[in-house]
């Protein structure tokens, strides 16, 4: 026993010793780099971990998934100081006039910054790494190729046309889990539009490539072999391939026509083929993963509002009734914009899931903000969406799915105007596929209700951590809609 406290010792002393001189190194760093700001409140947490853990406890809350951010709120107001994911100099905002601020400030006072392993799994050109006339090149090729004319023509044939035969897929399967059914469903429609894949094989192999790809960017960024961030990695340089390949093809026979996105940048001509595969790649993620988890969400919320489907149902039934149209006709542009309670469900799908639930800014000047405070140069801005979107100040019951609340904003076309309600972001990086994501939401609920009855197999719940998702995927028996309701 002696023995045991002798050698226990000296290790004890050494370890607090060091412990200390590591806070201490801490204090002295975090002082230094604050030195003459008025910085706004807040806390820097423990060494080198900061308040990550109390961060993720938070939003790991079914229950309270805005505890961390209510804490802090109260303490020290909407924009306050933290430590997160090892970033010691983080302003948090939940203040939904400055978050619109900063938003349209890219370029002049902040740039877009996410952590070195994000950009490893988006690439050096992917629309969140990239700045200036760069950024604004491809955002705007974005935003063109997804213009109102294709939209309402090309993507409204598209969608629909592959929701019939994934439909007729699902129903011969009897039960599915519609989170992952709807991820594969979005996948092949990115892929035939980006880079004109039919469904096949290849397309089935993509798709298992994409699942590794987008669970890696909610993990521990561990690049060992076998671990989900090594198996990210690889998914990546597997896809990337694909896309050469794909590129490689069209230069070695020009006279085969591609109406999709490669062949429209391929035909202008203005950038390297790193920056052309990178692109694609972070279009095809980035539409396939939000896209997917919103249209499963969107039915598990109507499942558990019975009132609001109802009422949905009645509309597009109205709708069908009206056109002397059986269930399985394509809808117009013009059917689409006629259904505002479909457009209220859209709304309050996107503020409760929260896909894409928060952004990172770097400051590249310093920014005053009121009270008096400073954000000084180099400083993160984290512009967090869901501390509002979730928050009774601005949405009432803020937990419960409620699309009654989006009626009067949408009739006074007072949406846009609203800085508390920002799902698709803002400013020169507001993302290029917002309408493009609403219409497939709108089309997807227009054909899964009209043509399926359903039933839950499980309890699933909504979880915030690491991203929004339900908890088991959303496994339903699906029943054939014999006839429409009254």
């Amino acid at each position: 026993m002696a023995e045991t406290v002798t050698y226990s010792w000296p290790v004890g002393f050494v370890c607090f010793v060091l412990t200390m001189l590591l806070l201490q190194l801490y204090r002295i760093v975090w002082r230094e780099d604050s030195r003459g700001y008025n910085l706004p409140p807040g806390s820097s947490g423990w060494p080198l971990i900061g308040e990550t853990l109390s961060f993720m406890r938070g939003i790991n809350s079914i229950s309270k998934p805005r505890q961390f951010i209510q804490d802090r709120e109260q303490r020290y107001g909407k924009i306050f100081r933290t430590n997160l994911f090892g970033r010691s100099r983080m302003i948090v905002s939940v203040d939904p006039e400055f978050n619109k601020y900063i938003l349209q400030q890219e370029g002049r006072l902040v740039q877009s910054s996410y952590l070195r392993p994000f950009r490893k799994l988006i690439g050096k050109y992917g629309l969140l790494s990239v700045y200036g006339d760069l950024q604004k090149k491809l955002h705007g090729t974005a935003v063109n190729f997804l213009r109102f004319e294709r939209l309402s023509v090309h993507f409204m044939e598209d969608i629909q046309n592959l929701m019939h035969t994934t439909f007729a897929q699902w129903q011969a399967k009897g039960h599915i889990h519609l989170h992952h059914e709807c991820h594969q469903f979005v996948l092949n429609l990115m892929a035939k539009q980006l880079l004109d894949l039919s469904p096949s094989k290849e397309t089935e192999e993509i798709g298992k490539a994409f699942g590794d790809f987008s669970k890696s960017f909610v993990v521990l960024p561990i690049r060992i072999p076998g671990t989900a961030y090594w198996k990210g990695l690889k998914a990546r340089d597997f896809l990337m391939k694909k896309i050469y390949a794909s590129i490689k093809y069209r230069r070695e026979h020009p006279e085969v026509v591609h109406n999709d996105f490669l062949g429209e940048l391929l035909k202008e001509d203005l950038h390297s083929e790193e920056i052309i595969a990178d692109f694609v790649l972070f279009l095809l993620f980035a539409g396939h993963e939000t896209s997917a988890s919103t249209m499963a969400f969107a039915i598990k919320f109507l499942t558990d509002c019975p009132q609001a489907l109802r009422e949905l149902k009645a509309e597009h039934n109205a709708l069908l009734k009206r056109k002397g149209s059986p269930r399985n006709q394509n809808l117009t542009w013009d059917d689409y914009q006629s259904l505002k309670f479909t457009q209220c469900v859209i709304n309050e799908t996107h503020r409760l899931a929260n896909v894409a639930p928060a952004v990172f800014r770097e400051a590249i000047a310093d920014i005053k903000i009121k009270g008096g405070f400073v954000i000084p140069k180099g400083w993160s801005v984290l512009v967090l969406m869901n501390g509002i979107h979730l928050d009774d100040k601005y949405h009432s019951s803020p937990l419960k799915f409620d699309p009654w609340r989006w009626q009067q904003i949408l009739e006074n076309n007072e949406l846009y105007k609203n800085p508390s309600f920002m799902p698709f972001g803002g400013g020169l990086r507001l993302c290029p596929g917002m309408h493009l994501a609403k219409l497939e939401l709108g089309l997807f609920l227009h054909h899964f209700i009209t043509k399926f009855r359903w039933e839950p197999l499980d309890d699933d719940k909504i979880s915030y951590f690491p991203v929004s998702h339900l908890t088991k995927g959303f496994p339903i028996r699906l029943h054939p809609q014999e006839q429409m309701d009254d």
